[in-house]
């Protein structure tokens, strides 16, 4: 049997294919996102604008010297929202793992299950509670190897510092190269280490179990392939948000009188005028990114379920 093997062209642009194939599929997925999401989230951001506008309103002039009293009343201010802040990310958290392991595994659905196109390719079920666990014990590893990484780097690079400063400015040039390695090794060891474990939710998507370390075999042989992929679905992710800029440069530049004139009658005025003259450019703003997401997160988890179907074919992980 040869060597497994896939397409990482036709894997980066898979997300493409599950866009063309079920375009009402990723508008639900973007309605879930509004829905039980950025909406959400928006709401709660908004109920907490009085107190940034409210702080911003009342910071002291830089020219002026502002009294104890001021300084004491504005950091009471910023703790509050601080305090405020932490209950949101926390919120914002738990409900974006959820989310996105609902979402993720819509995308995952829709390209090794085709034919399970009910509701959207949308369930909650034990597929999805182990895409999210893995994602986040992903997330904890990646941070622990980034960690450990840096501080082996940064010793390293001392030694190699101090080594190469006895050594005059020959030696300085030198050990400013030899840095510079280390610090390129040092990424691309990370990098190595993220795409060897990248099948671990496809893997834990398809057969329904926790899958993590399983990836490390089952990829074995094909990091090239998969930085490949990822350089390429990278690139193609930088073009699209270019356009998006650019579409939103076009819109802010057309309304930037309006916007102008809006913010300059509002001078003076309390918060609750604020949030009454910018509600409606919110909420379509809100619409907006919860659908775009939607969008990106067909184009960024389509890639890697196709990558894990074309290795399981090709039997990876079975020598």
């Amino acid at each position: 049997m040869g060597m497994a093997r896939f397409s990482a062209t036709g894997a980066a642009t898979a997300g493409f294919g599950v866009i063309g194939r079920a375009p009402l599929a990723v508008l639900a997925w973007g309605l879930v996102i509004l829905v039980t999401l950025v909406g959400p989230m928006v709401a709660l951001m908004w109920t907490l604008a009085p107190q940034f506008i409210d702080i911003v309103k009342t910071m002291p002039d830089p020219a002026t010297s502002p009294s104890s009293a001021a300084d004491s009343a504005m950091m009471a201010r910023m703790m509050q929202l601080q305090g405020s802040m932490m209950g949101v990310n926390l919120i914002s958290w738990i409900g974006g793992t959820l989310v996105k392991a609902v979402v993720a595994g819509a995308v995952f659905r829709a390209v090794l299950q085709p034919d399970q196109k009910r509701w959207a390719y949308l369930r909650l079920g034990k597929a999805e509670l182990w895409l999210g666990l893995v994602t986040l014990v992903q997330g904890v590893l990646f941070m622990m190897a980034y960690f450990a990484v840096l501080i082996v780097g940064f010793i390293l690079g001392l030694i190699i510092f101090l080594v190469g400063s006895a050594g005059g400015d020959a030696g300085k040039l030198v050990a400013g190269l030899l840095i510079a390695l280390v610090v390129l090794a040092a990424i691309g060891v990370l990098i190595w280490g993220v795409l060897r474990l990248s099948m671990a939710g496809p893997m834990s998507f398809a057969e329904g179990e926790f899958r993590l370390f399983e990836s490390w075999t089952f990829t074995r042989g094909q990091s090239g392939r998969l930085f490949g992929m990822a350089v390429l679905l990278m690139l193609i992710l930088m073009a699209l948000e270019l356009v998006v800029y650019a579409v939103l440069g076009v819109a802010a530049f057309g309304s930037w009188a309006g916007i102008k004139a809006m913010v300059e009658s509002l001078q003076g005025q309390p918060p609750q005028a604020w949030l009454h003259a910018f509600w409606k450019i919110a909420a379509v703003g809100t619409v907006v990114l919860s659908f775009l997401a939607a969008f990106a997160m067909a184009l960024v988890y389509a890639p890697w379920a196709k990558a894990y179907q074309e290795l399981a074919a090709s039997g990876a992980g079975k020598s």
